[in-house]
């Protein structure tokens, strides 16, 4: 089954970068791996959207939230499963392996960028760069307190700073272990677990603002390789620009 026009809607990404949300990076691999061709565009508003979140698939008329439901919309229509050769143990361990880092891993990630200060100094720019001095200093301060405020809502942010390394050192250390001397997860090839895991780790690893997650990700060399061999197939860009730097 051909495609429609599809439109990708996902955060502001820099050209030839992999996007800061992992969820983004993770829906534009699924196409990538589908061989669907797509269009990505910047939302002038994300919060238009019902579940007010990106990514956002438009395929045609039809309008699909969530880079989950956004893989099952490319199964279901197109019959991309992007499974590979995966067994039924690999897809409930790979499925387990998601729900950890998509809902508690990442808290990790949300705290380095937006509570730490080294972290919170790159990202104020990047998102905030446009307001005046002293409405940035008002808005970012607003945004952080909301974010500490989720972040001891779900119960991570009531962890000190050396019970969550310890946490999240746990759940890197489960990755490593799970990918052993493989490319890819559970497989020779790289399957939807991938496109998950993948855009999880490279923000961890390899996104511009700076994070405790970095040093986590490189004392495990397997995860490291893992980083790169994805840049290489998805982002090769990424690769060269790191390279220059």
């Amino acid at each position: 089954m051909s495609s429609e026009s599809l439109t990708l809607y996902t955060f502001e990404t820099p050209q030839g970068f992999f996007n800061m949300s992992p969820f983004c990076v993770k829906a534009d691999i699924l196409l990538k791996m589908a061989n669907l061709p797509f269009n990505t565009e910047l939302p002038e508003d994300y919060k238009v959207f019902s579940k007010g979140k990106l990514p956002v698939l438009k395929d045609g008329d039809t309008i699909i939230q969530d880079s989950e439901f956004i893989r099952r919309h490319i199964t279901d229509k197109y019959g991309e499963t992007l499974d590979g050769n995966l067994t039924a143990q690999d897809k409930a361990t790979g499925h387990a392996l998601i729900r950890m880092l998509e809902e508690r891993t990442i808290m990790g990630l949300v705290q380095g960028r937006w509570i730490e200060d080294a972290g919170w100094e790159v990202l104020e720019p990047l998102f905030f760069g446009e307001l005046p001095a002293n409405e940035r200093t008002e808005v970012g301060k607003t945004v952080r307190e909301q974010v500490s405020e989720s972040l001891k809502s779900n119960g991570f942010g009531q962890h000190t700073h050396d019970e969550q390394h310890i946490l999240l050192s746990a759940d890197i250390a489960a990755l490593a272990t799970l990918l052993n001397n493989r490319d890819w997860f559970f497989s020779d090839q790289p399957t939807y677990i991938d496109a998950a895991v993948f855009g999880m780790l490279v923000n961890f690893y390899a996104a511009p603002v700076p994070t405790p997650m970095a040093a986590l990700m490189a004392a495990h060399d397997n995860l490291v390789a893992y980083v790169n061999r994805g840049l290489e197939q998805w982002y090769p860009d990424v690769l060269k620009m790191m390279a220059a730097e």
